[in-house]
Parts: C-alpha cells; structure tokens; sequence
C-alpha cells in the first residue's frame, strides 16, 4: 500500500495541488494586503510556487540527478533532464535580485514618508 505513494502520478498530483495552494495563498495575500512589504513577500510565495511545480513535473522516481556519479558516467535513459533545473536556478537567482531590490525600495520609501500603506500614498498629488 505504501508503496502506492511512491509513484510518479501520485507524486505529480500532489506537488500540483500542493502549488496550487501556495499560488493561492500568495496570490490573495498580495490582492488583499495593504502593506508593501507584505505584498511583496506574497508575490514571492506565488512565485516560490511556481519554482515547486516546475521542477516537480520534471521529477520522475527511479532517475538519479544528472551530476557525475557511477551510475551518470555517460548519458543514459536513468537520468533526469538538468535542463528544468538550470533554468528554475537562474531564475530563482533573478527572482532574489529582484525581490531584495523592491525591499530596499520600500525601506528607502519608508524613511522618506513613514508610510507603509498602499491606499495612503499620495505622492503624486491625486489626494490634494
């Protein structure tokens, strides 16, 4: 019955339903806060989730990591493709360029006008 678990299909289902949910959080936490750095830290839940599943859709069970090993000493069908994974590590790396500098914004907002809120900015003078 265990055993059951160990499938590639079951494994797939729930890595979806698994990001679907962190989207989801993600998603109504940057629709639904009013504070920045909060949106901010929820776009990048949404996005962590989307890291999730597309590595896990490339994620088959019985295939080794594609570096240099014993079993990898020439390219063979028991190997996963490292391509998905090359590409979500650049584009983790991206992601965290970009999040620490919309944080460093909002920390340089903050000093400038000891606000946080999105619906009391008014800089550019619609509110006057």
């Amino acid at each position: 019955m265990l055993n059951s678990f160990n499938q590639t299909p079951f494994l797939h289902g729930v890595i979806t339903i698994g990001s679907l949910i962190l989207l989801t959080i993600g998603l109504v936490g940057a629709l639904t806060k009013k504070n920045l750095f909060k949106i901010f830290l929820s776009l990048a839940i949404a996005e962590a989730s989307l890291f999730i599943y597309f590595i896990g859709m490339h994620f088959e069970v019985g295939k080794v990591a594609p570096i240099i090993t014993d079993e990898v000493t020439k390219f063979s069908l028991n190997m996963v493709d490292p391509v998905p994974q090359a590409m979500i590590l650049t584009t983790i790396v991206i992601a965290i360029a970009v999040l620490s500098l919309a944080l460093s914004f909002i920390i340089n907002y903050f000093k400038l006008t000891n606000n946080m809120r999105v619906n009391q900015m008014n800089e550019l003078g619609e509110g006057k």
